[in-house]
């Protein structure tokens, strides 16, 4: 799966990059966990085998959110990203667009 980055931050916390944002700072460990998971997105090769890593906890938005999807990083914080059909038919999601690392219920 191809996966596209929102964000200069997205991009420097999977490389291991030193970042300005104190919630990564503070907590090291969430860092690698969020490139753990964004590494298991890449290896996939079709949506629904999300559906089949339990520990994801892959799951479509509403509300607000709508049109988006997520998955958790741990048990606070989830990853937000949309994903990006191919024009083809029948269409199969080709893209995760990346959009941010937001705390459950926050959005």
């Amino acid at each position: 799966m191809e996966i596209r980055f929102k964000s200069r931050l997205l991009i420097d916390l999977y490389e291991g990059k030193k970042v300005k944002d104190k919630r990564f700072k503070s907590n090291p460990h969430l860092k690698k966990q969020y490139q753990k998971i964004v590494t298991r997105l890449r290896n996939i090769t079709r949506i629904e085998q999300l559906y089949q890593i339990k520990s994801l906890h892959y799951e479509k938005k509403s509300g607000d959110l709508q049109g988006k999807s997520a998955v958790w990083i741990n048990k606070q914080y989830r990853l937000i990203f949309q994903e990006v059909a191919s024009a083809e038919q029948p269409a199969r999601i080709e893209v995760l667009e990346l959009e941010k690392i937001s705390k459950h219920y926050e959005d």
